[in-house]
């Protein structure tokens, strides 16, 4: 198995989303044990998977809600490429607490594994956000 650079910039990510109370050496051991899971599952290596799926489930837009002549408006936003990333694994990480297995690393790998083959929450979630942004797509703010 091809084992991942230790500086990968969307490794580093992953554990930083998935860190809490300041436990990083505890974050990047779930990332590794979430890749070692996906080898697993597949046979294949993870790393592009795992960047596939991020990927897939990243929306391109968001939806804000303002205030316009005393009416909540809704307004689609476009997403910077950072951004983009950043909702696609909060959306995988969200989508993955639902999924069946003991630990965080074993439903995380499921999930991810879940996105490739195109039967997630996550998936469903973005392109519930694209169609809300298509229909308002009128309020779009134009420069």
């Amino acid at each position: 198995m091809l084992i991942p650079p230790v500086s990968d910039p969307l490794l580093h990510f992953l554990a930083s989303s998935l860190l809490s109370h300041g436990k990083r050496a505890r974050a990047e051991r779930i990332v590794s044990r979430t890749l070692l899971y996906i080898h697993a599952l597949t046979r294949a290596p993870p790393l592009p998977i795992l960047r596939h799926a991020l990927i897939t489930a990243s929306p391109a837009v968001k939806c804000i809600s303002q205030k316009r002549s005393g009416k909540n408006v809704v307004r689609p936003a476009a997403l910077t490429e950072k951004q983009r990333i950043r909702a696609g694994v909060h959306a995988v990480l969200a989508a993955s607490k639902n999924k069946s297995g003991k630990t965080v690393e074993e439903r995380l790998a499921r999930e991810i594994i879940a996105v490739v083959n195109g039967d997630s929450k996550a998936i469903t979630d973005k392109e519930l956000m694209h169609k809300q942004a298509m229909v308002n797509r009128g309020n779009a703010l134009v420069k």
